[in-house]
């Protein structure tokens, strides 16, 4: 994800960028909604990691955490739009999009304990 912010910034075509954003959230909401359809506790975590990897707040959804997975995503989607209207400068993206990319990957590790479990 944060190449694309560097593919962006190589690219000064307007209409270039916007098919770049219209691909990557093609590719989030084929992400999204195939994590939507196969969310359940016990979702491995080499498949949790990989998704996360691909578009992050994924992980959260497999893992059934929908407000925080999809507050993520959101989150992101808004920071893209910042960015690519000249609102954020690349550097404040780039530092948002990897802080809130890594939180999203740390939340993982993080046990929840389930109601039979207490």
């Amino acid at each position: 994800m944060i190449l694309l912010y560097f593919i962006y910034e190589s690219i000064t075509f307007l209409a270039i960028q916007q098919y770049l954003f219209s691909g990557w959230m093609i590719l989030v909401v084929l992400t999204v909604s195939f994590s939507l359809a196969n969310a359940h506790d016990e979702v491995h975590y080499s498949q949790r990691f990989g998704f996360e990897l691909l578009v992050p707040g994924v992980g959260n959804l497999l893992r059934k955490n929908f407000i925080v997975g999809l507050a993520t995503i959101i989150t992101l989607i808004i920071i893209h739009f910042m960015y690519m209207f000249r609102i954020l400068p690349l550097e404040t993206a780039l530092l948002l999009t990897f802080s809130i990319s890594t939180l999203s990957f740390l939340s993982l590790f993080i046990r929840t304990q389930k109601k039979a479990d207490r």
